[in-house]
């Protein structure tokens, strides 16, 4: 049996709720944006700097790195949008985007420096990601938590 005064507490709660994902809505569209701002420097600083038109393999990479930052910035923004306007959680998708992180530090990561344990590590967390989302898939139940109840 819930409480008039559980109810209201309730209440309260799901306002804070709403502002906190709201705080982390705007906060996530500066960081994309400051991102996409300096990807976009880096690319302009690095076509019309000698040599011109060209790029090195280490600003290739960082640029790449910056792409997924941008990639995985706005999956989580998806996500968080979805979490304030349907008070849900899909699964699938933040599996997905934890499988999108973890590409991105495969794609950045310096072989030569990196202990073998490492990456053995990353290997099993795709794998672990690979299944699992495979798993939501193969279910075809709608994975998802709702944050009211």
């Amino acid at each position: 049996m819930i409480t008039v005064g559980a109810f209201a507490m309730m209440k309260y709660i799901n306002k804070f709720q709403k502002v906190v994902i709201w705080s982390v809505i705007w906060m996530m569209v500066l960081v994309i944006l400051g991102t996409t701002l300096e990807v976009g420097w880096i690319i302009v600083s690095n076509l019309t700097n000698p040599p011109y038109l060209l790029f090195e393999v280490d600003n290739v990479l960082d640029i790449f790195g910056l792409f997924f930052i941008i990639i995985i910035g706005i999956e989580l923004l998806e996500t968080i949008k979805m979490i304030l306007d349907e008070s849900m959680m899909n699964v699938g998708i933040i599996i997905l985007v934890g499988l999108t992180a973890l590409v991105r530090k495969i794609l950045v990561i310096d072989i030569k420096t990196t202990s073998p344990l490492f990456l053995v590590g990353m290997g099993v967390l795709i794998v672990a990601l690979a299944a699992a989302y495979y798993l939501v898939v193969l279910s075809g139940n709608n994975f998802k938590c709702s944050l009211n109840e």
